[in-house]
């Protein structure tokens, strides 16, 4: 979806950011690592209390400062011009508390990143396909919920529980559903089509 330059610039910044501070990656760049399907733009992290201030201070030294966002509940920087969202266990307001991806260590190791675990990405494209789902990044979070559930190892018990546990009201659940059965485009851009593999994946997740 994205111009080749700017995901690779997106990539080098993310390459810096390891060598600053311990952090688990969430958002696109999270599913492509799972999936290595569509890559991203931005950078989504979670990341604890000690590591959040060894970032903050390797950004001050690059003169990229680090502003709240209050509205979001979140940190933001602009590294070049790579935009890269930072959530803490004291400012975050996900479906999935960055404290329990911490504490529950839901997250694995790939090529060298701490990534969210399938399960929690999901939910948490669910969340922003829900706020902004006719805008243009509504379109590549629901490239990412089903890019996650065809090509993701998706552990149905364990997606159960943690949709119990974080989505009492069923809206992801929803969300997760109405991606499935309304994208059209999404499927084309992960070389897939509606009529063969969205119908599958909609029997298969019917009982979400």
């Amino acid at each position: 979806m994205w111009r080749e330059e700017a995901v690779e610039k997106s990539w080098r910044v993310l390459e810096e950011l390891k060598g600053m501070a311990d952090f688990v990656l969430i958002g696109g760049w999270g599913v492509y690592l799972w999936t290595k399907r569509l890559k991203s733009r931005d950078i989504d992290i979670y990341i604890d209390q000690d590591n959040f201030y060894r970032l903050q201070s390797e950004l001050t030294l690059r003169d990229c400062a680090l502003k709240r966002n209050f509205r979001l509940k979140k940190f933001e920087a602009l590294v070049g011009d790579v935009e890269v969202y930072i959530y803490t266990p004291f400012m975050s307001g996900l479906a999935v508390p960055c404290a329990d991806v911490f504490e529950k260590k839901l997250f694995s190791s790939i090529e060298r990143f701490k990534v969210a675990i399938p399960e929690v990405l999901l939910l948490l494209k669910a969340q922003a396909a829900c706020e902004r789902w006719h805008a243009e990044k509504g379109v590549k979070d629901r490239v990412d919920i089903i890019a996650l559930l065809e090509f993701a190892d998706i552990k149905r018990g364990l997606l159960e529980r943690m949709l119990g546990e974080y989505d009492k009201r069923g809206i992801l659940r929803d969300v997760i559903k109405r991606s499935i059965s309304e994208s059209r485009i999404e499927y084309r851009l992960l070389g897939l089509t509606y009529e063969r593999d969205g119908v599958q994946l909609k029997k298969s997740f019917d009982c979400l």
